[in-house]
């Protein structure tokens, strides 16, 4: 026996998603407290988005399926390239511009070492793994059903921004920057992994991954943390936008982007 279930106001799945993101976030803050492990290794809050998914999907089992972004295997050539090589020009401006005012890199939170440094990084993409099911897997896709790339990046990367809490204790300007680079970072991967590309959740956990390791090495920046943010969200921006314009040069004239579909139903046995 079906029910033609209908799916929900497409405000509901975001709404219950962001409430458990941050409720998720701040009790896993508090147990990573409790119980470790070292923070630098690894966080435990990083699992929250995760988490959030599991929540949307509990919430509508059986009745609705949320289009999601989940595919670790055989990524888009392109894509992976392009991220890859985004990587390095964001964390090669800040540089360039840290080291002009004489702040120096600082190697000594990166663990060297075979083994230390083959479990930082295993951590650090777990970490990426666990944040990326929630922002790139669910959330991108799900409002790019309504919403443009560029919307859509915009949206998920307040929403990311927003979810580091700790960022707002800063001050002003730390939190703008901060939340300038993650918007752009999120609207680059919009770009990236839009069309349902092959491997996304895969290229955004590399990518996530090593924009982390490498901030491993900026330390505390010398104090010119704002600048460390505005410096990669430029970054970022210039990535995404000549993304965009190599992929408009490279389409058929006359093409056009097909619109993505809405997220489909699900007959409840």
């Amino acid at each position: 026996m079906t029910t033609d279930a209908a799916p929900p106001r497409w405000w509901a799945p975001t709404t219950i998603y962001v409430l458990v993101v941050f409720l998720a976030g701040g009790v896993l803050v508090a147990l990573q407290t409790v119980t470790g492990p070292d923070a630098d290794l690894l966080e435990l809050v990083q699992f929250a988005p995760a988490i959030a998914v599991a929540a949307v999907l509990a919430v509508w089992r059986g009745r609705w399926r949320p289009p999601l972004a989940l595919g670790m295997w055989r990524p888009d050539p392109a894509a992976l390239v392009a991220a890859l090589g985004s990587v390095l020009v964001i964390l090669a401006l800040p540089a360039a511009v840290l080291v002009s005012l004489g702040a120096d890199p600082d190697f000594s939170a990166v663990r060297a070492g075979g083994a230390q440094l083959g479990l930082l990084v295993l951590a650090q993409c777990v970490g990426a793994c666990g944040e990326e099911l929630g922002w790139r897997g669910f959330l991108q896709p799900y409002l790019r059903t309504r919403y443009s790339v560029l919307v859509t990046g915009v949206l998920v990367g307040t929403v990311w921004g927003a979810w580091h809490v700790q960022v707002f204790t800063a001050g002003a300007a730390y939190a703008t920057a901060f939340l300038s680079a993650t918007i752009a970072m999120s609207v680059l991967l919009a770009v990236l992994l839009d069309n349902g590309r092959k491997g996304s959740l895969l290229i955004a956990t590399g990518f996530h991954a090593a924009v982390n390791l490498g901030l491993l090495v900026f330390g505390d920046a010398g104090g010119r943390e704002p600048l460390l943010w505005s410096s990669m969200a430029v970054a970022a921006a210039g990535c995404a936008a000549a993304t965009a314009v190599f992929r408009s040069s490279r389409r058929p004239a006359g093409s056009a982007v097909p619109a993505r579909p809405a997220a489909p139903r699900v007959d409840a046995a």
